[in-house]
């Protein structure tokens, strides 16, 4: 859907553009009374194309972990503040080589980053700030959606590189990562085997989006010693926490079950699943 389309959207149109789901978009119509949707004759919803801009900016917000009845409330000068609370100079460079798509750029300044600030330093000041930068960035229109893929694959790459030199240490232990039926964001994921590895914990990473019964042949199969599953801010939630109580009932006594990301701190606390609190491994 480009600027020059339709004055008005479709729900459809409008979960595609934002990553927000129908049912979010209701709540928040019914409980907040934005967005407020066009009834065409046939009784369809429809959906100014004006508040687009609006919505794509609270969707990264709640992505980010604020609380969405503060961020239905924002105005758009607010949901910038709190999505980019202070500037980052090392990382509006990058962002720049992101938007010329510059990708020898990019991968030049993150490697400078990584060598100066140290591998948890680097995640922390440089690979967050600069997805919460770019997401910002496609939520007020500056970037497209070509710009976040290829700044994904970059980050991805990177990540992946450097495990495979801390992997090269002696390890102890054997942690399984992956992530839950629907959930297809990678890099935590990445960033979390990262930090195992580095520590001297010894990861197999079984990837994204997979049955519960999987993980847990996986980790029979493996023998491993934990599961650590990432949720991000869209895998939160009642549904999430059924999948978890699945999986942990599934898994081989004695083996742990961990989360970690935005999405577990939204997760109602189920006994015998612990919270890994940002990248301090368990």
């Amino acid at each position: 859907m480009t600027k020059a389309g339709p004055a008005l959207l479709s729900i459809g149109d409008i979960c595609e553009e934002t990553g927000l789901s129908a049912d979010l978009i209701r709540v928040w119509e019914r409980r907040y009374g934005f967005p407020q949707p066009v009834r065409l004759p046939s009784g369809h919803r429809r959906y100014r194309r004006g508040d687009l801009h609006q919505l794509r900016l609270m969707a990264e917000a709640v992505a980010q972990g604020h609380r969405p009845g503060l961020v239905v409330r924002a105005t758009e000068a607010e949901l910038r503040k709190l999505l980019l609370p202070q500037e980052n100079p090392r990382v509006e460079t990058l962002f720049r080589a992101v938007a010329a798509m510059d990708t020898d750029r990019m991968r030049s300044l993150l490697k400078e980053g990584l060598t100066q600030l140290g591998w948890k330093a680097f995640l922390q000041q440089v690979v967050s700030p600069l997805l919460d930068r770019v997401g910002m960035a496609w939520a007020d229109g500056s970037i497209g959606i070509h710009h976040e893929h290829l700044v994904t694959e970059v980050l991805e790459d990177g990540l992946r590189e450097l495990r495979l030199e801390f992997r090269a240490a002696p390890a102890q232990g054997l942690v399984l990562l992956c992530t839950l039926p629907g959930e297809r964001h990678r890099l935590g994921l990445l960033m979390a085997a990262l930090a195992y590895e580095a520590q001297g914990v010894r990861t197999e990473l079984l990837g994204v989006d997979l049955p519960v019964a999987s993980i847990a042949a996986a980790a029979r199969a493996l023998k491993v010693a934990s599961v650590a599953v990432s949720l991000s801010i869209q895998s939160s939630g009642e549904p999430t926490r059924r999948l978890l109580m699945d999986l942990k009932e599934r898994l081989p006594a004695g083996c742990r079950l961990l989360i970690g990301g935005q999405g577990a701190t939204r997760t109602r606390k189920v006994e015998g699943i612990e919270r890994m609190a940002g990248l301090e491994v368990m």
